[in-house]
């Protein structure tokens, strides 16, 4: 019988209370510990999900050897080192979106990784929607043919969280590596992870502030527990960027916080040479709501004639499909074959690249 997977999480805010923790709970794991820097926060969260071991340094969570794993869910500054210590540790690491603040942190992460042999892996849990995961059957069994060219977004009408993701220094920006890394990371899974070379792009603020009646701002953690008055904001609120890749495709993502759209939208254009493929749908992921049950809409040509498929897809609760994939591997000792962390550097190397074309106006290369 394989063994127990006893986990601990690092960072006891909102992802963690509606995704890791129940998520792990759900899978069969054990956790064994919870680590916050805020005591009120540790005690509820500990107590609600009766979690018996508390820390307020996380140093101390990874110093416990009954621990074989640790999600690692603070804010984004954090995500290198914690990781990294974690790995050297002896742990296998499941670590939030984005990897890190910039590719270089992100480098040293994927090597430690390789250096230690313990597994790391990408929050990127958009790669287990429903939807997603039908669209990858169809690509792989070659019903797509070669995609050449992709046309995603993330875009909310007004949605800009309150809280360090609005702060430069400790989120690394606006909905670029919020929101944007999702749908960027699931169209280059897709699309079978082409390398990148280079990335044009432009970055706009123009809603730092805004009241909607009856609308409330989606608070970070340390809003709610009134650790920061949530007004600081000096990162972009909408973004866009041409990728092109090595195999000669090329992607075009919009991704916003707040724009004058008729709605929020999360959506993938894809253009194949035997069919195109459509998701358009919006997952509301901080109400830890299921997603909608949808649908894959498939065009293409048949006998001479146009034809659209609509494809049905199950529900699914993304976040906790990632980590029953995640206890999973470690349940039985099984690689990670869809690779998030060496992807997640390439992934981090797009992002840069967006935020300094954005600033120099220029086209840039992707290192």
């Amino acid at each position: 019988m394989a063994k127990n997977v006893k986990v601990g999480v690092i960072g006891a805010g909102l992802i963690g209370q509606l995704a890791h923790i129940p998520a792990y709970i759900e899978a069969g794991a054990e956790i064994v510990g919870v680590a916050d820097v805020v005591e009120n926060r540790l005690k509820k969260v500990a107590e609600q999900f009766s979690i018996p071991k508390t820390y307020t340094n996380y140093k101390d969570l990874l110093a416990n050897p009954d621990i074989d794993a640790v999600s690692i869910c603070t804010p984004n500054y954090l995500h290198a080192q914690m990781t990294i210590d974690a790995l050297n540790a002896g742990k296998a690491v499941l670590c939030e979106k984005p990897m890190a603040m910039n590719a270089k942190e992100a480098q040293s992460m994927f090597e430690t990784s390789r250096k230690t042999g313990k597994l790391l892996m990408m929050g990127f849990n958009n790669r287990f929607r429903g939807d997603a995961q039908k669209l990858k059957q169809f690509i792989d069994e070659g019903k797509l043919g070669k995609i050449y060219y992709a046309k995603i977004g993330y875009m909310r009408r007004r949605g800009t969280p309150k809280g360090w993701f609005t702060v430069k220094k400790e989120s690394g920006g606006g909905p670029v590596i919020d929101i944007g890394v999702h749908v960027i990371d699931l169209t280059r899974y897709l699309m079978g992870n082409p390398k990148p070379v280079s990335v044009s792009a432009s970055t706009y603020k123009y809603f730092p502030e805004y009241h909607i009646d009856g609308k409330y701002p989606w608070e970070s953690s340390d809003v709610k527990d009134k650790l920061r008055d949530g007004k600081e904001n000096d990162v972009e609120d909408l973004a866009t960027a041409f990728i092109r890749f090595e195999d000669g495709s090329s992607v075009f993502v919009e991704t916003s916080w707040a724009s004058n759209i008729a709605e929020d939208r999360f959506y993938i254009d894809m253009l194949g040479t035997k069919m195109g493929a459509e998701i358009d749908s919006y997952n509301p992921i901080h109400k830890g709501s299921k997603n909608n049950e949808g649908s894959i809409s498939l065009y293409g040509e048949e006998l001479h004639s146009l034809v659209d498929y609509d494809v049905k897809t199950p529900e699914v609760r993304s976040h906790f499909e990632e980590i029953k994939y995640f206890v999973g591997l470690l349940r039985d000792k099984k690689p990670d074959l869809i690779d998030t962390a060496k992807n997640g550097v390439e992934i981090q190397k797009i992002i840069d690249a967006i935020y300094k074309s954005a600033q120099i106006g220029k086209e840039v290369i992707v290192e």
